[in-house]
């Protein structure tokens, strides 16, 4: 039988009769649910990229990993526009319209991989968008 994988961290989460079935284990569901709520130095301190959208997209905070990431310092995409401004690359039914769907939905975590395309090469990511007031949390941790 198919196993089920946590879609952050890779580890076997249960048996699944379809293939290709994914989840959010206990342990990265308990770490990554206080993401939202994280002041400034403790995003800065995380392992991994997270970027913090209002609704209609606006970068509300913007951490050190994701800038080490993405090349660009947070001052220069905090209160821009992410899908027009900031990544057009995601301005795409599979990112953008993923994003739109979540903030309007019921608020569970959702997770997909994406590959963003810099100008120094093509980077596979997998993304968390995690409920926050107003907006979303967006995780991005590098495959």
């Amino acid at each position: 039988m198919p196993e089920v994988m946590c879609a952050w961290c890779g580890a076997r989460i249960r048996e699944s009769p379809v293939e290709h079935s994914h989840g959010i284990c206990p342990s990265c569901d308990r770490q990554l649910r206080g993401v939202p709520d994280l002041s400034e130095s403790e995003l800065d301190a995380l392992p991994f990229g997270v970027i913090v959208l209002s609704v209609d997209g606006m970068v509300q905070a913007y951490n050190r990993a994701e800038s080490e990431l993405a090349g660009r310092h947070p001052d220069e995409v905090i209160g821009r526009n992410f899908f027009t401004e900031v990544a057009p690359c995601t301005a795409v039914q599979a990112f953008q319209g993923a994003f739109q769907l979540f903030c309007a939905g019921d608020g569970e975590p959702k997770t997909f991989r994406f590959t963003f395309r810099f100008p120094s090469g093509s980077v596979r990511v997998q993304i968390l968008f995690l409920r926050k007031e107003g907006g979303a949390a967006v995780a991005v941790r590098k495959l």
